[in-house]
């Protein structure tokens, strides 16, 4: 298996060179547009940025923190302008920055802390209540830091430690390409969070991956909703931006009419979001109030795209290019892309691989298959996680001859080009047919009344699996079971239409917008029986 051949730009380089190199060439350009914990919205340029993240790191070491301690950070986008420049000081420092997803449960808070091995956390004022009162089962946490908020409540202050850093400090300690640079959870199929170990070589090679990916370049203004706290935030928009020499603008929340209000204020070009935010998009855009001439390029990822709403974003904004991203956390994220020149033709596929990035199918038995023959994705790359923390076993599964096991089903056409077909778990087997969720739920949004759809498997008595569908109905729009079954039986094989279909005025959805499943099959179960669900033979 032939090794990589990495650009010499990418040689030895750490996550903290992307701001740095940028801030020597051009210190004035604007690289971050984010909110800041007192709730205004600042635009800081490259050297800027750099200043603040090297005062912040000698506030934080005159602390204690140094090399290789592992640092947490429960923030979002609500304090994004001290979330990115938290995260650059840990850099400077060589600390391994853990991202705390500030939406978990005080069970799952705990879980990620203790395994993590955090010793000190970094998370907004809000959160400080919440982290006292679990503060007997965080078992090495020595310090907590908070951002925002009464600072003399606090246990110690964010601005107080920025505001009082020493002016004079030793030289920054070096920090090489394979030092452990971060330490991101993701939930799957286990029944814990796991911990996608990178290091700084890595994430220099998916920020220069993901930039090429969506031909970033100095003069884009790169925006997304994503939440700090994810890999999509920090590996799909921050580090490929910042490599690029490029403005990332950080967006607070997913509020699609605040959102079109940044897109015009910062003329931004291109935008990444999921797939639920274009059709939020679709439903807000007024061509006649909103000005979004400035964009260039829509990138969808991290969940399934339909292809009507593609159909849809196509015919509402004609003069913006379709791109469609396909990877994960333990990815880098490295993986395909399907550019706007091959959108028609190659409809529902989620493209080729990106720079130092191989795709493949595998069988059972881990042997590549034939063209047009589904199998489980694989993905090789420089990019790819060091190994998931503290998890030999899982590791051992997941990585295998170099190659990262995804749990995703999908083919490859004769062109190379990948079809995602459903993940692993949630393809259903009704009566010893293979049917994908995604196929199902593309049915569904072809209907005219429908906005939103998702499918889950739910046990039957005779059949193993049976199909349950979700669906939103438009605003103003009524259809009843009968009526979508009617409708998807010249788009779908008889077995593979819903039976049990339940109308429902919203999806549960996680902070990157992806359909909560879980959540649903605990729905289904609840009222299998309930009003709220037609089933029909």
């Amino acid at each position: 298996m032939a090794a990589f051949v990495l650009p010499d730009a990418l040689v030895g380089r750490s996550i903290i060179d992307l701001v740095a190199d940028q801030a020597a060439r051009r210190p004035d350009a604007l690289a971050l547009t984010a909110r800041s914990a007192d709730g205004a919205e600042q635009r800081l340029s490259y050297g800027e940025l750099l200043a603040r993240a090297q005062r912040l790191a000698a506030g934080l070491r005159h602390l204690g923190v140094t090399r290789g301690d592992h640092v947490g950070m429960m923030m979002n986008n609500e304090a994004g302008v001290e979330a990115a420049v938290t995260m650059l000081a840990l850099h400077r420092l060589g600390a391994v920055v853990v991202p705390v997803n500030t939406r978990f449960a005080a069970d799952e808070i705990v879980y990620v802390v203790n395994k993590a091995r955090l010793g000190l956390l970094i998370a907004m004022r809000d959160f400080w209540p919440l982290l006292q009162s679990l503060e007997p089962r965080l078992a090495g946490v020595r310090h907590v830091i908070t951002v925002g908020g009464d600072a003399a409540s606090a246990p110690a202050d964010w601005q107080r430690i920025f505001d009082e850093a020493p002016a004079r400090h030793e030289p920054w300690p070096s920090v090489p390409p394979d030092a452990m640079s971060e330490i991101l959870f993701t939930s799957g199929t286990t029944a814990h969070p796991k911990g996608a170990v990178m290091t700084h070589g890595r994430s220099v090679i998916s920020a220069y991956g993901f930039a090429e990916a969506m031909s970033l370049a100095e003069t884009d203004v790169f925006q997304s909703f994503f939440p700090f706290f994810t890999t999509a935030s920090l590996h799909c928009l921050l580090l490929p931006a910042w490599w690029a020499g490029a403005q990332a603008v950080l967006d607070p929340a997913l509020d699609v009419p605040a959102i079109i209000g940044r897109m015009e204020r910062e003329r931004t070009t291109k935008y990444i979001g999921a797939p639920a935010f274009y059709i939020f998009l679709l439903d807000h855009y007024d061509r006649s109030r909103h000005d979004l001439s400035t964009l260039t390029m829509f990138d969808y990822g991290g969940a399934a795209m339909p292809v009507e709403v593609i159909q849809r974003l196509a015919e509402t904004f004609p003069h913006i290019e379709l791109r469609q991203t396909y990877g994960m956390t333990e990815s880098g994220p490295a993986g395909t892309v399907l550019k706007g020149e091959d959108g028609q033709a190659k409809l529902g596929s989620v493209g080729r691989p990106w720079p130092l990035t191989e795709v493949r199918v595998v069988d059972e038995a881990g042997a590549a298959v034939a063209a047009g023959t589904a199998g489980e994705i694989a993905i090789r790359s420089p990019s790819v996680m060091l190994e998931y923390y503290d998890e030999p076993v899982l590791t051992q599964k997941a990585l295998q001859d170099g190659w990262l096991l995804t749990g995703d089903i999908g083919y490859l056409d004769a062109e190379g080009f990948l079809y995602h077909v459903d993940r692993k778990k949630d393809m259903i087997i009704r009566g010893g047919h293979n049917i994908g969720s995604l196929e199902v739920e593309e049915a569904l949004f072809r209907h005219p009344a429908i906005q939103d759809a998702a499918v889950i498997a739910v046990p039957h008595p005779k059949l193993g699996e049976d199909i349950h569908a979700f669906v939103v109905p438009r605003p103003g729009r009524t259809v009843d079971a009968g009526a979508l079954q009617a409708f998807c039986r010249d788009k779908l094989a008889d077995y593979k239409i819903p039976r049990r279909i339940t109308f429902t005025d919203a999806l549960p959805r996680g902070p990157m917008g992806k359909v909560l499943k879980s959540d649903l099959r605990r729905l289904a179960a609840e009222q299998s029986h309930g009003s709220t669900t037609n089933e029909a033979g």
